[in-house]
């Protein structure tokens, strides 16, 4: 079975190495002793090119590497060369969205704070089916079915399991009160969201209307972040065209901040938890079922 883990951050790791093995030699003097074109040699730095393994034999060889990293490199270059779990939906896959369940899948924490809508990590299948049926994305009845496959595998890896990672989420209060479906529908959104609230690896806080405007209310983001030195963090910004992925540290650190002027306006966690039994029990007691 394909590793729950992305090619992608294979490929970064090894190109990180292969930049840092390189020093102070050019691309050029590399390319000339291994009969490797700067352009792939370029490309394998930058975690772009499929490595093959003659090439990781002559990079290993040049700089006369040790046991312990030539085996390393060859690892990561073997998985830089597999097929990832969500491959098979690529027909299904919106603009980004396979790129960023790669980088979402190594992540060691992940910060996501939504303004509008429920973070696909904590939606209900009745709610991911009413909102893939407004997404331009999602055009038919079969691609809304495979995506919502990739969703639920993502929630099972990233959510259950017993290695999951850190998941923090700050939520906007609209974002519990938008009502969809049917009143049961919400209030199962609801009740879930208070579950999940509750797990070892999930923190799920609330900013709540009465907080004011904050600097997140232009939509939802992401931010991932890697245990391994190598891997560099980076930030995912959803928008109707798709997943854009920022990777320049100093993006990155000012969604950090970003992220932090908002959690510092949010409810604690069982101030939270508290709010959102409010709604459901709202919602429970309303004609209409509006949160």
């Amino acid at each position: 079975m394909p590793s729950s883990e992305g090619p992608l951050l294979h490929r970064r790791r090894l190109g990180a190495e292969l930049r840092r093995l390189r020093g102070e030699r050019t691309l050029e003097e590399v390319a000339e002793a291994t009969l490797i074109s700067t352009s792939k040699l370029s490309r394998l730095e930058n975690g772009q090119g499929v490595p093959q393994p003659r090439d990781i034999r002559d990079l290993v060889n040049f700089y006369r590497l040790d046991a312990q990293i030539a085996e390393r490199l060859r690892r990561w270059a073997s998985a830089g060369r597999s097929q990832a779990w969500w491959r098979e939906y690529s027909d299904a896959l919106f603009t980004g969205l396979a790129t960023y369940v790669d980088y979402e899948s190594g992540a060691s924490t992940i910060r996501s704070f939504a303004a509008a809508v429920v973070p696909p990590l904590l939606q209900t299948e009745a709610y991911a089916v009413e909102l893939y049926r407004v997404l331009p994305a999602i055009k038919t009845d079969e691609s809304a079915r495979r995506v919502l496959e990739v969703r639920a595998r993502r929630q099972h890896l990233l959510v259950e399991s017993d290695d999951a990672p850190q998941l923090i989420f700050v939520l906007d209060e609209s974002v519990l009160r938008r009502p969809f479906g049917s009143p049961d529908d919400v209030r199962e959104q609801l009740d879930h969201l208070h579950s999940v609230s509750r797990q070892r690896n999930v923190s799920l806080r609330v900013v709540p209307f009465s907080g004011g405007l904050h600097a997140g209310l232009v939509g939802l983001f992401t931010i991932l972040q890697y245990a391994d030195d190598r891997d560099r963090d980076v930030v995912a910004v959803e928008s109707h065209t798709g997943e854009r992925i920022l990777e320049q540290p100093s993006n990155v650190l000012e969604y950090l901040r970003i992220f932090d002027a908002i959690t510092r306006k949010a409810l604690d966690h069982d101030e939270s938890r508290a709010l959102i039994a409010e709604i459901r029990d709202r919602t429970t007691h309303s004609p209409k079922g509006t949160p």
